[in-house]
């Protein structure tokens, strides 16, 4: 294959300005309209949807693991260390162009689950599935729910 057939894209997990990962990854036969394609949409709605029960799941088991502290410490579980918002960010980019930027409320975990985020064991699945995604040829761009009547 020529050079020009491989793109290189960017997936980021930021919390605000905090890069939990990032990676570089190549897509051979990049399709430029397929991050406008509803797969990439209910792709990316997944991915945010099983980080969102991760991190659900790591503090029902950080809660229960630590019980006992919490209840004679409550502090332990303020969430409102830092001023203002935290945000997760999920952000995909081809060159300087983002295609993709989702965002989801960080604060909602305790301190201990949402600063130590681990994504290695899924990372390789993920870039897998967002390369499927952009090197694919038939997509559908029919959005139903944003039809208005």
């Amino acid at each position: 294959m020529r050079e020009q057939d491989i793109t290189k894209v960017e997936f980021l997990l930021t919390c605000n300005d905090n890069i939990v990962v990032q990676r570089f990854f190549n897509v051979r036969g990049f399709n430029k309209n397929s991050h406008k394609s509803e797969e990439f949409y209910d792709h990316i709605d997944n991915l945010r949807r099983e980080l969102v029960y991760g991190l659900k799941m790591r503090s029902i088991v950080y809660m229960l693991d630590n019980q006992y502290e919490i209840l004679e410490n409550p502090e332990i579980l303020n969430t409102s260390i830092t001023d203002g918002d935290e945000n997760f960010n999920l952000i995909i980019k081809v060159g300087d162009l983002t295609i993709c930027h989702r965002q989801f409320d960080a604060k909602q975990y305790p301190p201990k689950v949402r600063y130590t985020v681990d994504l290695r064991p899924k990372l390789k699945g993920i870039l897998n599935g967002l390369t499927d995604i952009f090197s694919g040829k038939d997509f559908n761009y029919f959005y139903p729910e944003f039809i208005q009547n």
